[in-house]
């Protein structure tokens, strides 16, 4: 199904903290990949045995396009970085996460639960780079060498990509699309799961969005980062887009009993008391900050949090 020229590595895991899947696209110089992996050296390994099954070394990789400046992406590149020195493509958002991780802090909101007195292991201040490393899945830093424009596209050997911008999960969140073949590498914007999604990285209606750009594309077929191929890419779009308002009518059914404190809203939301601490927070926040702005929800404070709410309207 793939083009010819193209080539899929899989991880067969999708659940977090598995490793993203890694495109390659062979040309007469060598070979570009689109993303690199989880961090794990186990998971390098397996690139380099998947490069060496189709006649390519590590050294080969003259250009990395990375989708966005997460760790189950990009975190393989503290290896490759130290075998080869390809070109770097990133989102102009995603640069300066990738060369300084930490700041992924803020584009995951890491602080929001606290301002909520979310704090269930006395953290004085939650770090999501020791969260990834806990996972299984460090983060990498890497310099980027050329900017991805968001408004146009990617040449890579002789295939022009164009380029779609899906933020919700990453404010730089890039898909794929190749006409040629109606190939959309949708990386984590459509997959066997819906990625998690915060305020600061585009919330709930910047994931909407996206999903809204992907459906108008003529694609033939769907390549994500986590999980198979699909042949009904509008299928796998609208089945994400229905996860994702799911969510929004079980917070819309649990309020109607009732104000609910917002730290017992993400609760009932989100029952694992991991997910509850992240990324649930960050994701109940997308949802009613949505819910705000078509003034279904308000949260009123009082001395002791917020108290979420319906407001009446429908």
């Amino acid at each position: 199904m793939l083009p010819e020229g193209f080539f899929l590595h899989r991880d067969e895991e999708t659940i977090w903290p598995a490793s993203a899947n890694v495109l390659l696209i062979r040309d007469a110089d060598g070979a570009v990949l689109v993303d690199v992996g989880c961090g794990k050296e186990g998971v390098y390994l397996r690139l380099k045995d998947f490069l060496a099954s189709q006649g390519m070394r590590i050294g080969d990789v003259h250009t990395v396009v990375l989708t966005h400046a997460h760790p189950d992406h990009m975190g393989a590149m503290r290896y490759l970085l130290e075998e080869t020195s390809p070109r770097i493509f990133l989102h102009p958002f995603e640069i300066p996460l990738a060369a300084e991780p930490s700041r992924l802090n803020g584009t995951f909101d890491m602080a929001l639960p606290l301002s909520y007195g979310i704090n269930p292991f006395k953290l004085e201040r939650p770090d999501i780079l020791d969260y990834f490393q806990a996972s299984g899945c460090p983060m990498a830093k890497a310099d980027a060498t050329d900017v991805i424009d968001p408004d146009g596209e990617l040449a890579l050997g002789k295939f022009r990509l164009r380029v779609v911008v899906t933020p919700g999960h990453a404010n730089g969140l890039v898909s794929l699309f190749e006409p040629g073949s109606g190939m959309l590498f949708a990386a984590d914007a459509v997959g066997d799961v819906v990625a998690w999604y915060s305020p600061s990285s585009g919330g709930l209606t910047g994931f909407l969005s996206g999903l809204e750009r992907l459906s108008m594309l003529d694609a033939a077929f769907l390549v994500p980062s986590h999980g198979g191929i699909s042949a009904s890419p509008a299928r796998e779009i609208e089945r994400t887009r229905e996860r994702l308002l799911r969510r929004e009518g079980k917070i819309i059914r649990e309020l109607a009993g009732g104000p609910l404190p917002f730290p017992e809203l993400v609760a009932r939301i989100f029952k694992n008391p991991l997910i509850a601490f992240f990324p649930g927070p960050q994701i109940l926040q997308c949802h009613l900050d949505k819910l705000q702005g078509e003034g279904r929800v308000r949260l009123r404070g009082r001395e002791d949090g917020f108290l979420v709410e319906l407001t009446g309207r429908t």
